[in-house]
């Protein structure tokens, strides 16, 4: 029985208020005890000891949404006219040949990018057939794997068969509702319904959007299906994304993981609440591609919150950190000074539940696994949440999945 006991100035468990002096003993890669250092130093005498010193010992972070795959395409994007300027990019960027070795170098970069930034669960979006697979499976990082469907991969899409494993599950992932047709939709809703696994989706991200799914004019259908020679498709109308996918029964069955979710009114967050629903923010991504902020007031409640990344074809990089800042500042708008705690909330725990894994990991408890991160105190702020939002990756001292350590500063 493998045991080893972490101490450190601070220990923010994220579900129960932060402990000074404290400890985490670990048993076999599980949390089985917390509390003050002394306390446990006495209570295991002869234990390994791992003293990480000033700083904060916290859960890892989760990247609840993010496409390694897609690294490559940062270096096509140009100037573009909103999301729909964007999309037509990605679109000739795509029909570009790719050597399969660089998808895997992107893969390969974008982990390393994601454990130096204190990631220790992603939320990925498989694009390509599995090729992120094999990488993430040997990276040692918790994932969530998301296989992408989209009208253009229905005849080849498998929606039935899916791996788990301790650190590794597959699940499906409907691309948006522009993309999946309601024929589509029912497939994986059916599958959904009899697998009793959670599922993700991109929804409610662009203005565009909102026309789609009001039957309105709009950009997908004026200027991007004809690009793809992609032709309208029958369709019940609805006032927002979600209510669209909401009269389908898209949300009845286990857990759906919405990413973006910006286009929500304040009378659909009741909803959200009582169906269980994940939602998954990406600020950045959401500044950079044109379309808005989420009502993160509307927000302030739920707690299957999370926070990614996004990929690099929408962001500047895939350091969490500034995720994690750029969430805070626009949190601070609305929440104020509950603005710190619930943006780290979001990045931990609320990832957790926004991925339907919080039995697992996101808080520093009994029983759940020990993924963790310790930053040490260069960045010190009063307030232990401020002085994690206020790291960067030369705080990432230690990070550890299900208590295997994959970076050690030392």
């Amino acid at each position: 029985m493998s045991k080893l006991l972490l101490t450190a100035d601070t220990v923010l468990p994220i579900s129960s208020p932060p402990i000074n002096d404290s400890a985490v003993l670990i048993e076999d890669g599980v949390i089985k005890d917390i509390g003050t250092r002394q306390k446990l130093m006495r209570a295991n005498d002869g234990v390994e000891i791992l003293e990480l010193g000033s700083g904060i010992l916290m859960p890892g972070f989760i990247n609840a949404h993010v496409h390694l795959e897609l690294g490559w395409i940062k270096e096509k994007i140009g100037v573009f006219q909103g999301f729909t300027g964007w999309l037509k990019q990605i679109i000739r960027a795509k029909r570009e040949p790719i050597a399969e070795k660089t998808i895997e170098s992107s893969v390969k970069e974008g982990i390393e990018a994601l454990i130096s930034s204190g990631v220790t669960t992603v939320g990925e979006i498989s694009s390509y057939g599995g090729i992120d697979k094999p990488f993430l499976k040997r990276s040692g990082l918790r994932t969530v794997l998301f296989r992408e469907v989209l009208d253009s991969k229905d005849e080849t899409s498998d929606l039935s068969n899916f791996e788990s494993e301790p650190l590794f599950e597959e699940r499906l992932f409907p691309h948006a509702p522009y993309s999946c047709s309601p024929g589509l939709l029912k497939k994986v809703i059916q599958s959904h319904e009899k697998s009793k696994i959670p599922l993700g989706i991109h929804l409610a991200e662009s203005p565009h959007e909102m026309e789609f799914v009001r039957g309105k004019e709009n950009a997908f259908e004026s200027t991007i299906f004809p690009i793809i020679n992609k032709k309208p498709f029958s369709r019940s109308m609805a006032e927002t994304p979600f209510s669209y996918l909401d009269e389908m029964d898209f949300f009845d069955g286990p857990g759906v993981t919405t990413v973006h979710m910006v286009q929500v009114k304040p009378e659909e967050v009741h909803e959200i609440r009582n169906k269980n629903v994940g939602i998954v923010l990406c600020p950045r991504s959401n500044l950079f591609l044109q379309v808005g902020a989420p009502p993160l007031e509307n927000y302030r409640g739920l707690e299957r919150l999370g926070l990614g990344t996004d990929g690099l074809s929408s962001n500047y990089n895939l350091d969490y950190f500034e995720e994690l800042r750029s969430l805070h500042l626009l949190m601070s708008l609305s929440l104020g000074k509950d603005a710190a705690s619930r943006s780290v909330y979001c990045a931990t725990l609320g990832g957790a539940k926004a991925l339907y894994i919080e039995d697992k990991t996101g808080s520093i408890e009994k029983g759940k696994e020990a993924d963790l991160i310790f930053l040490n105190s260069d960045n010190r702020s009063n307030d232990p949440y401020l002085s994690v939002i206020s790291s960067t990756s030369k705080n990432l001292d230690m990070l550890m999945v299900r208590g295997n350590i994959l970076y050690s500063r030392t």
